[in-house]
Order: C-alpha cells, then structure tokens, then sequence
C-alpha cells in the first residue's frame, strides 16, 4: 500500500492509500475511495489536473477531519478514518430512523444500494470541496503553511476586529469551495440523467440528503455551536451554518441543472423534491419542532437569507484576487440583490418577499 508523509502544523501525518482492513469501515471506505481516485482526473482539464498534482489518502485519526495540503509542488487531499466512519454512522442512522418511510420508501432488498449510494455521495461531495480548495488557489494564496482543515480551532488574532474580518474570510472560501463541490455533484447527476422522471428524483434525492449529511456531521463532529446561530453575527463564525450551506447548495445546483436541462417543469419537481426531502426528514422523523433545531430551515430567515447573499457577494468581490493564485479560472456570476423569506426565528411563516 502507497503511504506518505506530509507536515502540518509542526506534527508530521503519515497518509495512507486504503483504509488498513482491521476498522470496521474499510471495504465500504475503500471501494468508494477507489472509484474517487478513478474520477478526479475528469474534473478539470488533463493539463490542469498534471499542473496541480493532487492525490487522494486517508490518516488515522478517529476525530472527523478532511484537509488539503500543499507541499513540495505537491497538493493532498487526506480523510481521516474517524471521518470515513463518521460518514457510514449517519447512513445507517439515516436509513435506521422509525419513520422515515414519510419521506422515503426504500425497500429492503435496494436498501443497501441506498445506503452505497449516499455514502459515495457525501464522500465525492467532501473530496471536490477539498478539490476546490486547491483548484480555486486558497492553499497557493496563504501565506506561511499551506493548509486547510475542517477541524474547529480558536483564532490565534486577539483582536476582534481582525478575529471577525478573518472568519468571514474563511466563510467565503468555504463558501467558494462548497460551490465548486456542487459543480461537481450536479455533473455527476446531468450524466445520470434518465428520461423516466423518477429516476432523476430518487438520484437528487439522495445527492441533497448526501450534502444535508455532510454538513450535519461537520458542523457536530468538529466543535462549532450553531445552537445559538440568532444570538451571534455571522462573523462569529469560521465555517457558515449548515442550513446555510444547504440553501446556497440547493442555489448552485438549480443553476447547473437549470443551465443544462433548462428551467423547466420537471427540473423545478426535482429540486424542490430534494428540498422538500430534507425538510420533511427534520420535521416529520427526526420530530424537530424548534427552528434553531432544524439546520435547513434557518435559512429561510431574513437572517439567513442575509447571509447567503452576503456569501455570495462578497464572494464575487474576491474572486480577481483569488483567480491570481487559481489553478482555473474562477467564473464570476451575478450578484444576488434579493431572497425570498417565508420563516421568522421562531419559525412562524412570514409574508415577506
């Protein structure tokens, strides 16, 4: 088996090609991680992909991590195991919920292709953002150490001013590289696309109960307290709230989809179904009552529709910058001016446009 060795924050990581056989999430890590390997060349152009030399390891470590890192001309993406298993658990805790039959009716012979199929997703999904990280040149444009992690660590600035200023600077690259894995994501479902409109509805489903997932998991495994995401401005923040990262999602792949299927009925049935999904999975399984409860629905707040819009725009306004130190180039698009809000903080409906 490959291995190497990089160096982050002054502690060397050994990094491994496969999962070693004796964690009990190995085949279904390592099956997945193979087909990955497989399909990061077709993500961008053969020169760029030589250019950017990127390789794909997992280290041992049970906390929940993902990262990317550049050394010695080289850049690595590595997924700890703790992530890799994390990742598994919340399928099997997606799949196990009482009544999930309200939202989904999965058989039990297709079960265990659902739950195969949810775990590439979120997996595919955490490698393109760590992908965009290095694509988009947030590791070349860093000074110092060339790393980005999703582990939460405090602020090494005293001053708050600057603590905020480089909060919110993290939040709009996080945002960029979230937008970068949707590309991704939405690509993979275009070549998946079938005329027979259920087909598309069961695969979209699952790709934006994938990202629900994912950003669940990151946002409780790695020690950010969103639980008080009203009481805060959004500069508090190093990584945007998960409902957040839904709502631009959900933004990102109508824009794709939209793009190359036009914007018709049947894309517009697909795209609330997905939406409609996650929703009725806090709501109706996971019986979340409270707002501050539910992930999703925070970011139909003006708060939260604020704050998508905030991302994207100020994320256009740094993309000259940052198209500098890109591997490609970053596409700019039009600034968002407004968004629907349908929900107060305490979740009562709204009549506000």
């Amino acid at each position: 088996m490959k291995k190497a060795i990089i160096t982050c924050s002054n502690s060397t990581i050994e990094l491994y090609e496969f999962v070693e056989a004796f964690y009990l999430v190995s085949q279904k890590a390592n099956t997945a991680l193979e087909l990955l390997r497989q399909g990061l060349p077709t993500w961008v152009s053969p020169e760029k992909y030589d250019e950017m030399k990127i390789s794909l390891w997992v280290y041992n470590d049970t906390r929940a991590n993902a990262l990317c890192h550049y050394e010695n001309g080289e850049n690595y993406i590595a997924l700890s195991v703790g992530l890799l298993t994390a990742f598994w658990n919340e399928v099997e805790d997606f799949v196990s919920q009482d009544n999930l039959t309200s939202v989904f009716k999965i058989s039990e012979e297709n079960r265990p292709i659902f739950m195969d199929n949810v775990y590439f997703y979120m997996l595919n999904f955490t490698i393109a953002h760590e992908y965009g990280h290095i694509a988009h040149g947030h590791l070349r444009e860093q000074k110092g150490e060339k790393s980005i992690d999703e582990t939460f660590r405090m602020s090494d600035v005293a001053n708050d001013k600057d603590r905020k200023v480089k909060n919110w600077t993290t939040q709009l690259k996080e945002y960029d590289a979230d937008s970068f894995a949707v590309t991704i994501q939405a690509v993979l479902f275009l070549q998946q696309w079938q005329e027979d409109i259920r087909v598309n509805l069961a695969n979209f489903d699952k790709m934006f109960i994938a990202n629900y997932l994912c950003f669940r998991t990151f946002a409780e495994k790695t020690g950010r307290k969103f639980a008080d995401y009203f009481d805060k401005s959004i500069d508090e923040y190093d990584h945007p709230h998960p409902g957040i990262r839904m709502y631009y999602s959900y933004i990102h792949y109508s824009y794709w989809i939209g793009r190359f299927r036009d914007f018709g009925e049947d894309t517009m049935i697909i795209l609330g179904s997905g939406s409609d999904a996650v929703i009725s999975y806090e709501k109706n399984v996971l019986g979340k009552e409270k707002i501050k409860e539910c992930y999703y629905s925070v970011a139909f707040t003006e708060k939260g529709a604020q704050h998508v819009m905030n991302l994207h725009n100020g994320w256009q306004e740094k993309i000259e910058h940052f198209n500098e130190y890109a591997y490609m180039e970053i596409e700019k698009m039009d600034i968002i001016d407004s968004m629907p809000v349908s929900l107060d903080k305490n979740g009562n409906f709204v009549n506000k446009n």
